[in-house]
This record gives C-alpha cells, sequence and structure tokens, in this order.
C-alpha cells in the first residue's frame, strides 16, 4: 500500500495512507488528507490510481504543487518523490507495509464550556499501528538532547514526547524482563497491567479477549483497580459499548467525558460508574483484533490525554504480541502431548494427518463417530503351550520382539494398532481418517505380517517355533475416545469388529482369512481362494468367507 510521508510542519501524524483510487489533499475537512500549513489551498492537489501507477495532479491551486524542486500540473508518482505544497514538503512511498491493518484513532476533546465536544480523525498508517522498536524511542530522545545543546528551550510538545517515550521505554524493558522470569501467562498479563497503571494513571482497567466470532463474546482475563478492595467484588465491569465499538470499527477511542458522549449513551456501565474519561485500544494479532486494553477514570481532575491513547497502543501492540506467543507456546505443547499419545498407536504419517485435521478444523478428531473401517486380527497358534516350557522373561523378550516387527508393517500400511492381545494384536485400517485404500492396506499388512513371520521361525530353534494367522473384515464402526472419565482409551467398537475376531479364530495356521466386505473391496487386487459359508460364534447367519493366497 502507498503512502504519504510528512517531511516538516507541526501535525504529530506523519504517514498517511493511499487507500482510495483518488485521494485529495487540502486545508479543507473535505479532503481525504487535511493539512493546515500555510499556503495549501482548499483543495490543492490529487492522487489518484491509474492501472497499476498513481498520479498527482494540481487541482487549480492559488501557490501552485512542485514534485522535486519542479512546479507541475500533472504527473506520474514514482518512489521517494518529494511534493511540495505550500509550506509543506511530502513524500510518496510505494512501499508495501507488513504491519497489521490498523485504520482509526477517534479523539473526543473537552470543549471551553463542558458540553461541547469536538472529534478529529486521525488517520494512522499501519506501519504506525505497530510498536516503536528501541531504536526509534532512543532516537526521539536523542533528538531532545541535540535541541538542549544547542542552547534552544525544548518545545511543550519535544517534553510530551520525550515523557511518553522514556515511559514506552520503561514499559517494553519492563515487559521483556518479565516474560523470561514468568511461566505463568495469566500472572504476566496481570503484571503488564501493573506497569500500564504506572505509566497511566487510572482508576481501573480492562483486558478482554475475543471468544466464539458467532455469539460477540468477550472473555475479561485481568480486571484491574486502583482501589485494590474492589477487584474482588465481582462488580467490576468493562464498558461492553466501547469495547464492541472498538472492535467492530478496527478504532482506538478517547473520551475526556464519557457520560455525556453520545457515542456510549447506551452504555450503563460508563453512566453507573461515573466515568468521566476512558480509553480503549484494541489488541492486534497477525491480521485480526484479538481483544482490546479499556482504561477508565472517575475523577473530574484526571482526564486521559492524546499522550495516554498513544502510550495504551504502544503497549497493546506489545501486548498483543505476548498474548499471539502464548497462544502459539501452549498449542505446540498440546500438540506435543497429542503426538506423544498417538506415536504409540499410529505411524508418522497418520499422526502428521491427524495434526493437520485438527488445526484446519474445530472438530475433535478423536471424538467418537461412525466411520468404515477395516480391523485387523493376529493370533500365534499354539503359543500356551510353548509359553509352558519358558520363563516369563523369555517369554516377554520373543513376544516384544514379536510385536515390534508387527507394529512397524501396520504403521508402514497406515493402520492404527489398537492394543495387543495376550499373544496377538488388533489394529485398524481406516480410523481416524478414512482413506479409500484401508481394505487394500490391510490385506497388504496381512500378506508381509506372514513373509516376515516366516523369515523369523526358519532362524528359531525348534523348540519355541510358532504359527501366526490373520483374521481381517471391513464395515461400518463407531471409532473415538470410549471408557470412563478415569480411562479413555481410542477405539472402535461395533459388528464389523465381532465378526474380524470371529474369522481370525477360523484360520489355519499361517492362514489369513478375510470377510465379505473387505473380499469386494480388494477381489481385483489380490489372489484370492473362496473358502465358504462358516457359521460364526455367537451369530445366526453363516458368513462368507476367503483366503488370501498371495
Amino acid at each position: 500500500m502507498p503512502y504519504i510521508h510528512k517531511k516538516n510542519g507541526d501535525d504529530k501524524t506523519s504517514n498517511y495512507p493511499i487507500v482510495n483510487k483518488s485521494t485529495t489533499i487540502g486545508r479543507s475537512d473535505e479532503n481525504d488528507i487535511v493539512l493546515r500549513n500555510v499556503g495549501i489551498s482548499r483543495k490543492h492537489v490529487k492522487i489518484y490510481k491509474k492501472a497499476k501507477n498513481y498520479f498527482l495532479a494540481d487541482l487549480g491551486s492559488s501557490n501552485g504543487t512542485k514534485v522535486n524542486g519542479k512546479f507541475i500540473q500533472k504527473i506520474k508518482l514514482s518512489h521517494n518523490d518529494v511534493i511540495s505544497i505550500g509550506t509543506c514538503d511530502l513524500i510518496f512511498f510505494t512501499d508495501e507495509l507488513s504491519a497489521p491493518p490498523q485504520t482509526n484513532s477517534l479523539f473526543l476533546m473537552e470543549d471551553s464550556d463542558q458540553n461541547n465536544f469536538y472529534h478529529h480523525t486521525l488517520n494512522i498508517s499501519p506501519q504506525e499501528s505497530c510498536i516503536m522498536s528501541s531504536s526509534e524511542l532512543l532516537a526521539s530522545i536523542e533528538s531532545k538532547k541535540i535541541i538542549d545543546k544547542h542552547g534552544q528551550a525544548p518545545s511543550q510538545n519535544d517534553i510530551s514526547s520525550l515523557e511518553r517515550s522514556n515511559k514506552a521505554l520503561f514499559v517494553l524493558y519492563e515487559i521483556s524482563r518479565q516474560l523470561s522470569s514468568t511461566s505463568d501467562f495469566k500472572e504476566l498479563l496481570n503484571k503488564i497491567m501493573d506497569l500500564i497503571f504506572m505509566v497511566i494513571d487510572a482508576d481501573s482497567g480492562f483486558l478482554v479477549l475475543t471468544g466464539d466470532k458467532e455469539k460477540d463474546e468477550l472473555i475479561p482475563i485481568v480486571v484491574k483497580s486502583k482501589d485494590k478492595q474492589k477487584e474482588n467484588t465481582g462488580k467490576m465491569r468493562p464498558s461492553k459499548t466501547m469495547i464492541n465499538k472498538v472492535i467492530q470499527d478496527k478504532v482506538a477511542l478517547l473520551t475526556t467525558n464519557a457520560m455525556d458522549d453520545s457515542r456510549f449513551s447506551a452504555a450503563e456501565s460508563i453512566v453507573i460508574k461515573k466515568i468521566r474519561s476512558a480509553i480503549c485500544v484494541p489488541l492486534w494479532g497477525k491480521n485480526k483484533i484479538i481483544g482490546a486494553i479499556q482504561l477508565d477514570s472517575t475523577r473530574p481532575d484526571n482526564m486521559f490525554n492524546k499522550d495516554s491513547l498513544e502510550l495504551l497502543k504502544t503497549i497493546g501492540c506489545q501486548m498483543a504480541m505476548v498474548i499471539e506467543q502464548a497462544r502459539l507456546n501452549s498449542q505446540i505443547q498440546e500438540e506435543e502431548k497429542l503426538r506423544n499419545l498417538l506415536e504409540r498407536f499410529h505411524s508418522p504419517q497418520i499422526i502428521e494427518m491427524i495434526l493437520k485435521k485438527s488445526q484446519d478444523s474445530s472438530e475433535n478428531i478423536m471424538e467418537p463417530k461412525d466411520l468404515t473401517s477395516t480391523i485387523l486380527f493376529t493370533d500365534i497358534v499354539g503359543f500356551t503351550g510353548i509359553s509352558e516350557k519358558m520363563s516369563p522373561r523369555e517369554i516377554n523378550i520373543i513376544l516384544n520382539k514379536h510385536f515390534s516387527q508387527l507394529t512397524d508393517i501396520i504403521f508402514k500400511y497406515g493402520g492404527t494398532l489398537d492394543k495387543f492381545l495376550g499373544d496377538g494384536l488388533m489394529a485398524i485400517f481406516g480410523t481416524p481418517i478414512e482413506k479409500k485404500e484401508d481394505a487394500e492396506n490391510a490385506v497388504r499388512a496381512a500378506l508381509e505380517i506372514r513373509q516376515k513371520f516366516a523369515e523369523v521361525i526358519k532362524k528359531t530353534i525348534p523348540e519355541i517355533k510358532f504359527d501366526i494367522r490373520v483374521g481381517i473384515n471391513t464395515g461400518r464402526v463407531v471409532a473415538g475416545n470410549i471408557g470412563s472419565p478415569k480411562r479413555m482409551d481410542y477405539t472402535v467398537i461395533g459388528d464389523a469388529v465381532n465378526i474380524a475376531k470371529r474369522i481370525e479364530s477360523c484360520a489355519k495356521p499361517d492362514q489369513i482369512l478375510i470377510g465379505p466386505e473387505t473380499y469386494k473391496c480388494v477381489k481385483n487386487k489380490f489372489n484370492l481362494k473362496k473358502v465358504g459359508p462358516k457359521k460364526l460364534k455367537g451369530r445366526k447367519a453363516e458368513t462368507m468367507i476367503y483366503e488370501v493366497l498371495d
């Protein structure tokens, strides 16, 4: 976004974004950019966009317009062009500003009779909405020292700017120090609010974060009062009217007599608490408002001013970054916990899919839901007899080695390890994320398990040789966290699971059997043999069974 930088003059706002196709500059309030400098006409110049370029045209001004020292009527603008109108020099920049988009700051200032109010809107560039760097603040302070060296007394504006810079530097330093010494996020935000009260004299303050967008939810995070006894009464409430206006209109607000301010006439909290002056600034995340800070004063002799607003905006930007970083850290910690849990049951590829899906959707992927899955059961044939001849430790070593190989194969084909069942195991293909090739992957995993098992058995002494059998079935299941509040396991339940286990029980040593639904999914991809209908335990009707040869 291009913008105009004001090079001289006493207007504190230095940058003006060019957001419209046509932007006028002049003394009149009708202009998009209003400048009061001597020699500027009511409507002096116009900047407009044509195709991808920007042009400047003089609007018949009394004193004319110069660009880079030469009088012009119309000219194509380039980056760093100096535009001279009256006694004011402006610089045109074409650079895209990367800071979050802040629109306006609205000031309602007190008139002499306390009843009339004058409001003025300053157009603040996105760059200025972000926090000033320490080097910029120090440069501001150094510039005041240079003035003093030349024997010139600093103006009131210089003193005010210096005080604000000093306060900002103090708060920024303290925030950075607290970040390294405070681990509790809520405690950190309370300490930052304490710092705000040290540099801005307020009676009460609130940090509010946005919640559910559809419900326009606002969540008070920090509530602070100058009177400590009021903090725990539960009666302190921020002005929802003011905060909503700040968030919805994307403005920072300052009022010097809130009770008479027509913008907040519907705000009961302002009237009840007799708020005389209030400031409210938005907290910008990466590209959206994530909350707001509101400060109130009930004392007639303690009115907030423009410096207070600018200072709170600066601190608010830093606080927004702290909040976003804390949220990111929390998200990373939760993801790490979930990853550690999932690594016990899922392959790395499936884990990445689960984490990505949970980030892209508000849906809890581990909550129970209906899926079509393929269930695989394996069992060691005759292991009970072998285990009678061995010590428990020897059995443990053999099973761990066996299950380790099986788990690697299941993960290789995108399966989920559901549980170990004595000398067998249960695996699922298609949870928590369904895939078209789930049944095929289950069969391929079974074939590799049989092949790997055969290779191992060849090297095993005869006394501890054993065989393996596999049963596979496909069908609708409920998958998710199932159990009691004290113990939850991610698993699947349904008739398809029971059938898979019964099919495995029917298999002979080194045999892979599949059910009818699995057969439909893989019949053209493997060498299959029809075994025939089988009466499975616990079922009235017979079930057609097929064998996977290779």
